[in-house]
């Protein structure tokens, strides 16, 4: 992440979305009075939020971490799907 002051957001805008949008690039923008806000790609905002929703029930999370152990161990069955 990247810090930058408001004013240096302000005036180069346009070239920071287009860093956060193409390069995954983060910024912490800080106003005078201390007050930050993050900003990133809209693509990378929808993964975190799908991540947090993904694990906020017990029982999907759990399942989650089980089945990246099995991977992680080799102990899964790999299946070809026909569409």
């Amino acid at each position: 992440m990247q810090p930058l002051l408001y004013s240096q957001a302000r005036n180069n805008l346009r070239e920071i979305i287009n860093k956060v949008c193409d390069d995954f690039d983060e910024y912490i923008v800080t106003t005078k009075d201390n007050k930050s806000a993050v900003i990133l790609s809209y693509e990378e905002y929808s993964a975190m939020k799908e991540t947090m929703y993904l694990l906020s029930s017990k029982k999907n999370r759990d399942r989650l971490n089980e089945a990246v152990e099995q991977i992680e161990n080799l102990k899964f069955v790999k299946k070809d799907i026909e569409v």
